[in-house]
């Protein structure tokens, strides 16, 4: 079976991405500590606790947004960070939250900076699942109670009753939060629904080209609530397509516009690093000429 070119890879990660990202890397695939990538992250965070200054880097405001701190947690999570880390975000949430106890997609303070046309928020946004309830879910993975959760969990069983074909980033959301949840016979039933649900939202064209969503962008991990919901040939005709969107550069593509040269870099850094862990994962990536074992997956 064919795998990408890690040592190409490793050359775009260290030559193009982001500190935060080469730093990541090697705490991945070179045995690296996990303080210079809690560092790197610092750099992104208010005296409030919150993080902004574009860690998601399609919306350039200084502002913490909802989505820069469910980003923050799920680095936070990957490196296991200690669980003040995590309460110092917790902290500061109600500053973004809305009464009803959901986070809205977007903040009126992305206005401040340039952004991509997803992020306009003119007027305050109604709450969202996304990103609610993956924040939610990198709280209960890390053993987090906080006041902040309890408002915030009702919000997203409410809203996971409306969840429909047309929001294939909120149904990501409702997976991470209904895989994490400490109540496993409150999330047997929906979890089993859900997969009609996502097959529905799933492009199972692997030359697509558009912003599509493969089987790959749901069953992230072959241990994921969603690697149940595609046939293993699914799975494997959707890695081959994937190793083969490697470009000359060693980095991937992504099927997005960025709003600037600098941007585009960003995101590819990310992207790439996502697809070297998630081929990782799926054993189809080799290092040094063996393929990756299931014992070296993971933190």
């Amino acid at each position: 079976m064919a795998s990408p070119n890690f040592a190409r890879a490793r050359d775009y990660i260290f030559s193009s991405a982001r500190l935060l990202e080469r730093h990541l890397f090697s705490f991945h695939f070179e045995a690296g500590p996990t303080k210079p990538t809690e560092q790197a992250l610092t750099a992104y965070q208010h005296e409030n606790g919150l993080y902004g200054y574009g860690l998601e880097p399609d919306k350039r405001t200084s502002d913490p947004q909802p989505i820069d701190q469910a980003i923050a947690m799920e680095l936070l999570d990957t490196v296991r960070a200690a669980p003040s880390k995590f309460l110092s975000i917790c902290n500061a949430l109600p500053e973004l939250t809305n009464p009803d106890g959901g986070l809205p997609f977007s903040h009126p303070t992305v206005e401040t900076a340039p952004h991509a046309p997803w992020w306009s928020c003119k007027e305050p946004q109604p709450s969202s699942i996304n990103p609610t309830a993956v924040i939610l879910s990198y709280l209960w993975r890390n053993g987090i109670s906080h006041e902040w959760m309890k408002h915030a969990e009702g919000f997203c069983w409410d809203a996971l009753n409306k969840l429909d074909a047309t929001r294939p980033h909120s149904i990501q959301n409702a997976l991470f939060f209904l895989a994490a949840h400490p109540d496993t016979q409150r999330t047997e039933r929906p979890l089993r629904e859900f997969r009609e649900l996502v097959r529905q939202v799933t492009c199972f064209d692997p030359n697509a080209q558009d912003y599509v969503f493969s089987p790959l962008r749901f069953a992230t991990s072959p241990n994921g609530p969603a690697s149940s919901f595609f046939t293993k040939d699914e799975l494997q005709l959707h890695l081959e397509a994937l190793i083969n969107q490697q470009q000359d550069d060693g980095g991937w593509p992504i099927n997005w516009p960025a709003i600037s040269p600098g941007v585009l870099s960003e995101c590819r850094g990310i992207v790439t690093l996502r697809n070297l862990k998630l081929l990782r994962d799926y054993g189809r990536l080799e290092v040094s000429g063996e393929k990756t074992k299931a014992h070296l997956l993971g933190h």
